[in-house]
């Protein structure tokens, strides 16, 4: 009852309230391009009836009227707003003026005012099919039935066709005509055959715009922009983008109230699994006819300078060749230059530096090869020309910059310099003395031997060569020999009895010097069952006195040891059912069972 009467004073309010009646026409700008869209809002401050847009003939309406409604209250007075928004495009080039719009309120007649367009000439930049300006994110209500229409993903390149090593731009964005949300996971591809440059975000918050498409507008966000470049020839598959994609959509739920109705009770948040197309590049290999013999795999727009830091210089002394390419393409790949440098000149690896960056326009920068090399010898010399050598896609044919010729002029070194050489047969520089005519001479006894004497032919290369056959047939015998002895499965387990038997011992000396009786009586009562069923090869499930005395004697085993091993048997199961009534000397017990375990060994023997 309470709510009810807070609706009824809610409407009541509303009636008796008395506000100045506004209807007011705005543009989002009043000087665009042909093609470029902007929006014309149209906002009432009462409740009216009979909206009359005005004609539109001049201008393409890609979305529209989108209706928003707000209300709010002040010192207790309550005052409404009603929205009504299109998004227009020019036709062509003028002045134009949209005429006022009319609507009814409280059965009179108000219009608003005229809005005037300047239209001039579209960039030939500009997309036409995107909001230049600051825009709005798309908030139409397209229908529920099929979400695809209303949300995908695209990936799309600048060409299809490209020269191996040829840039190509690839761009993901996300087309919504929900109200996004957000983003909860993002799968990119890898790119598989491309060598691939990011274009780094100038912002850290996703930036929208408004794309058309076939008459829809959709609010477009650009998750990611690459530079990629062909490593290999043949159709190369850029692998499809998938993305977690949050947007606010019309809910098919009836809202529980007024109040769920009217404060926007009619939206929920969901959730889609989304992915683009894949696209395949057909990669063409660089044409072979005109490739000049120095091609590093530079592919682009380039140009060129080498320079030496000193052309004259002493014997010894360094000097820098520095290579610098700029341009743009895929310079991160070039190989250093091949300069042919004169023989007595030491020279070491290229130093390479780079800075290259990602920009609008694509990959650019420079790389530098920094070559150092010593000259070892007085004299002039001269460096021949470096020529690079860069494919241009656009022209489609390699194009050569040569440099300059480098003249060196190097003077005697000092004496002492590190590194001289002793002889020289291009120059004529003095000979140096090192300190000795004849040096490295040995001073100790040398052993020689006669010059018929040869390792090769003798008895002990033949020993040698024969040795590895003797060794292959003696592991071939005892392979076989070891073979036949366990076919006999009766002599195996008689083989292993002493080396279980030793195991079972070994638990047992455990519990002798823990001076636990029980289990030390355990593991002997094992130690000599385990034996003479494995020694006399008698089943786990025959294994009793009077089996093993029959055994033992048929073995030819004495009577005397044989009532020694029965009366350790019989004191080991007394200990096991009456642990606390046993005593004795456990040591001379264990010594006693070790010297049965042998004397049985030998007697079968």
């Amino acid at each position: 009852m309470k709510k009810i009467a807070y609706i009824l004073l809610l409407f009541v309010a509303m009636a008796h309230t008395s506000i100045a009646q506004k209807f007011t026409a705005s543009a989002s700008k009043t000087k665009v391009a042909v093609g470029e869209t902007f929006q014309v809002t149209f906002s009432l401050n009462a409740n009216g009836a009979n909206f009359k847009m005005p004609a539109l003939n001049e201008f393409d309406v890609y979305s529209g009227p989108n209706q928003s409604t707000s209300m709010s209250f002040v010192n207790g007075a309550m005052s409404q707003s009603i929205t009504l928004s299109y998004i227009l495009a020019a036709k062509k080039e003028g002045k134009f003026t949209i005429a006022p719009a009319s609507v009814t309120v409280n059965g009179a007649n108000i219009q608003s005012n005229a809005i005037a367009i300047e239209v001039v000439k579209g960039s030939a930049q500009a997309n036409p099919n995107q909001n230049q300006g600051n825009p709005q994110q798309n908030t139409s209500a397209p229908s529920n039935d099929d979400v695809s229409d209303n949300l995908f993903i695209k990936t799309t390149v600048n060409k299809t066709k490209a020269y191996q090593g040829e840039q190509i731009t690839v761009s993901h964005k996300v087309y919504t005509r929900y109200q996004l949300r957000g983003f909860q996971d993002i799968k990119f591809p890898d790119y598989t055959g491309f060598w691939s440059q990011d274009v780094p975000s100038n912002s850290q918050q996703i930036q929208l715009t408004n794309e058309n498409i076939n008459g829809v507008v959709y609010s477009v966000a650009e998750l990611k922009k690459s530079y990629l470049f062909p490593q290999r020839t043949g159709k190369l598959t850029i692998e499809p983008m998938k993305a977690e994609v949050v947007v606010r959509k019309q809910s098919n739920k009836r809202p529980r109230d007024i109040f769920d109705q009217f404060f926007g009770g009619g939206y929920e948040d969901a959730t889609y699994s989304v992915k683009s197309k894949g696209v395949t590049i057909d990669v063409t290999a660089l044409p072979e006819s005109g490739k000049p013999a120095g091609f590093a795999g530079a592919v682009g727009e380039y140009s060129f300078k080498a320079e030496v830091n000193k052309d004259k210089v002493k014997a010894n002394d360094a000097i820098n060749l520095t290579v610098t390419i700029t341009g743009k393409g895929n310079i991160k790949l070039v190989d250093p230059l091949k300069v042919n440098f004169p023989e007595d000149f030491e020279t070491y690896d290229p130093k390479t530096k780079d800075n290259i960056t990602a920009g609008a326009t694509g990959v650019s920068g420079s790389k530098t090869f920094d070559y150092l090399v010593i000259p070892r010898h007085e004299g002039d010399y001269q460096i021949d020309p470096i020529s690079f050598s860069y494919f241009d896609p656009e022209k489609k044919q390699y194009i050569t910059l040569p440099s300059a010729e480098f003249k060196i002029h190097v003077d005697k070194g000092k004496d002492g310099d590190a590194g001289a050489n002793v002889f020289n047969p291009r120059s004529k520089e003095d000979v140096k003395v090192l300190g000795n005519d004849i040096r490295y001479i040995k001073t100790n006894n040398i052993k020689l031997m006669p010059g018929e004497n040869y390792f090769f032919g003798s008895g002990l290369f033949y020993a040698g060569l024969i040795s590895p056959l003797v060794l292959f047939i003696c592991f071939v015998i005892l392979v076989r020999k070891r073979r036949e002895q366990n076919k006999d499965a009766v002599a195996v387990k008689s083989r292993r009895a002493t080396k279980m038997a030793k195991k079972q011992l070994l638990l047992a000396e455990k519990h002798l010097s823990a001076n636990n009786k029980e289990l030390f009586y355990v593991e002997i009562f094992k130690a000599l069952y385990g034996y003479i069923g494995n020694k006399l090869n008698i089943p786990t499930a025959n294994l009793n006195k009077e089996t093993i005395t029959d055994s033992l004697r048929i073995k030819s085993v004495s009577e005397a040891t044989i009532q020694q091993l029965l009366a350790t048997l019989d004191n080991c199961e007394y200990a096991h059912y009456a642990p606390a009534a046993v005593s004795g000397d456990l040591k001379g017990i264990y010594d006693n069972t070790v010297q049965l375990i042998t004397k049985i060994e030998d007697e079968i023997k």
